[in-house]
């Protein structure tokens, strides 16, 4: 053991270049996980609505189709139906309208 002062090795710093390379790659993930959340946000809702086409039994059926619980089918359809509900409206409206084409 010395007595000596201990020194710290001088931090390393990233050139400009390496830090617009990273920026530019985490910017692109960002990006494309922005899309992933989109499109898992219209498959979702496209599953709803055809659970809801399908009228009784169709979340179970959706479900069944990919392997999900029935509750998760029909929170997807309860999550359909209040986005589509216009104010004061009902889901049951809702379901109504879209069976009918509307």
């Amino acid at each position: 053991m010395t007595d000596a002062p201990r020194t710290r090795a001088p931090l390393a710093e990233l050139s400009e270049v390496q830090r617009r390379r990273l920026d530019q790659a985490q910017g692109a993930i960002e990006k494309a996980l922005r899309r992933v959340e989109i499109r898992r946000e219209e498959f979702a809702d496209l599953a709803a609505q055809v659970a809801i086409g399908l009228g009784r039994g169709g979340a179970s059926a959706v479900a069944r189709h990919f392997g999900w619980t029935p509750q998760h089918a029909s929170a997807l359809v309860a999550a359909y139906k209040a986005k589509q509900a216009p104010e004061g409206g009902t889901s049951h409206e809702c379901s109504r309208r879209l069976r009918d084409g509307h």
